[in-house]
């Protein structure tokens, strides 16, 4: 049965519809890394190739480096002049840091990666974070990846992007000021009564560990999108435990390698929302209340269904896959 679900924090609208879907495994796609070399030597980011693209930084520094951070020759943003324009359009310009944090091996996504490098990789995220935090022009970081083509990696060399804005992206907005009236008229943070229902319900739970919770999106925009939630209230990633790190890598690798056994190495998309940069010098800087309701989260978004007219005309996605079926499959209930 067909059937409207509403993101309670945003209050966008899905459509959920099992009749126009599969079965869960029959939403296997292709493997991205089938047949991939550990190195290849054609590939610029591979070990061997690092001239081809200078260093910002490497970990462990020389020639047997695991992590890589270099940045974007075909950056999205630039160091340039910073201006606003306002008159009938509104323009800002494209002032900023796109960044690309490599790991090494060629054919080792993030769901075969190890524990160690995974963390690394984490506590890069937090480093980074908090440098670019320091510059003035700088309101929202945005760390993302890419895992094939349908998810948009023009290299299939494992890698994240980082895009550090001059401005909050309208969608981080809408999830801020959707917590803050939910907090506003309930005194609690809606991420963590979302965590208290699911595990409640235990419906969506895919999987639960002393820090985390992993769930299948209530308001699912495509089949598997899953959701990780610290269960400690917290507004900013960077702000995470060394403990919570360490726990988040393992949460993260298993998560990714539910998908990646049970979809055979679906390309995937995930992200991690997080509250604008904070500027202790900067009156801009959010309220205690807004961090208070905001609860940042990193959101898993397997690429196995492609919108059409219906998706692009009304903005409501449809969804094949009820999240509680796609929440069995990955529990091999």
């Amino acid at each position: 049965m067909s059937e409207f679900r509403q993101n309670p924090i945003t209050k966008n609208w899905v459509l959920i519809a099992p009749a126009r879907g599969k079965r869960p495994d029959q939403y296997r796609t292709y493997s991205v890394m089938h047949g991939a070399p550990e190195v290849d030597s054609s590939c610029v980011f591979c070990p061997g190739n690092e001239h081809l693209n200078g260093d910002m930084l490497r970990v462990p520094n020389g020639k047997d480096w695991e992590l890589r951070i270099i940045t974007n020759k075909f950056a999205a943003l630039e160091h340039t002049a910073v201006y606003r324009h306002k008159e009938f359009y509104v323009s800002h310009s494209g002032d900023g840091e796109h960044e690309v944090i490599i790991t090494r091996k060629h054919n080792e996504p993030v769901a075969l990666q190890s524990i160690a490098t995974v963390e690394l990789t984490l506590r890069t995220f937090v480093d980074r974070i908090n440098e670019l935090a320091k510059k003035p022009n700088l309101s929202y970081v945005q760390i993302f990846h890419n895992h094939g083509r349908d998810a948009g990696a023009s290299i299939i060399h494992p890698h994240y992007q980082l895009l550090a804005t001059p401005i909050v992206p309208p969608h981080i907005h809408s999830e801020i000021m959707g917590c803050y009236h939910y907090y506003q008229n309930h005194r609690s943070c809606i991420y963590c009564d979302i965590i208290k229902e699911e595990l409640e319900v235990n419906h969506r739970v895919v999987y639960e560990s002393e820090h985390f919770v992993v769930i299948s999106a209530y308001a699912s925009r495509s089949p598997f999108e899953t959701w990780i939630l610290p269960k400690k209230h917290g507004a900013r990633f960077e702000d995470m435990s060394d403990s919570e790190i360490t726990h988040l890598s393992f949460v993260l690798k298993v998560t990714l390698g539910q998908l990646y056994t049970k979809l055979s190495d679906p390309p995937l998309n995930f992200y991690i929302h997080n509250m604008p940069l904070k500027k202790n010098h900067d009156s801009r800087s959010h309220s205690a209340h807004e961090e208070k309701a905001y609860h940042w989260h990193l959101t898993i978004f397997p690429r196995i269904t492609i919108w059409a007219g219906f998706e692009y005309a009304t903005g409501i996605p449809v969804n094949p896959i009820p999240p509680e079926v796609s929440t069995k499959f990955l529990k091999g209930e």
